[in-house]
């Protein structure tokens, strides 16, 4: 089963692939891009879409990973508090035994 999965990953990327080939090569005028007065130099407008795409996707994975990490700090945060409380309920336990 695990060959299929990875098989069927192959294939998709290779597809993604040859769309993002096909729109690059369908999609060379030169274009400027004007953004509070800078002006860009002129490039091909599939350079521009495939970079904001990746850029996109950098900062996609930024922001899951922040997320994960604060989640994980979290989880060990209130690990720590559920081992004192048993520590603690374990401790009243052993005293109410005594007396």
């Amino acid at each position: 089963m695990q060959w299929l999965k990875r098989a069927v990953l192959i294939v998709l990327l290779l597809l993604v692939a040859l769309a993002t080939m096909d729109f690059m090569l369908e999609n060379q005028q030169s274009v400027q891009l004007q953004f509070l007065e800078q002006q860009s130099p002129a490039l091909p407008l599939s350079l521009y879409v495939v970079i904001a795409f990746i850029l996109g996707s950098l900062l996609g994975v930024f922001i899951g990973w922040l997320i994960t990490t604060r989640l994980r700090l979290k989880l060990m945060v209130q690990s720590n508090e559920l081992n004192r409380y048993r520590k603690e309920i374990d401790k009243l336990r052993t005293q109410a035994i005594k007396d």
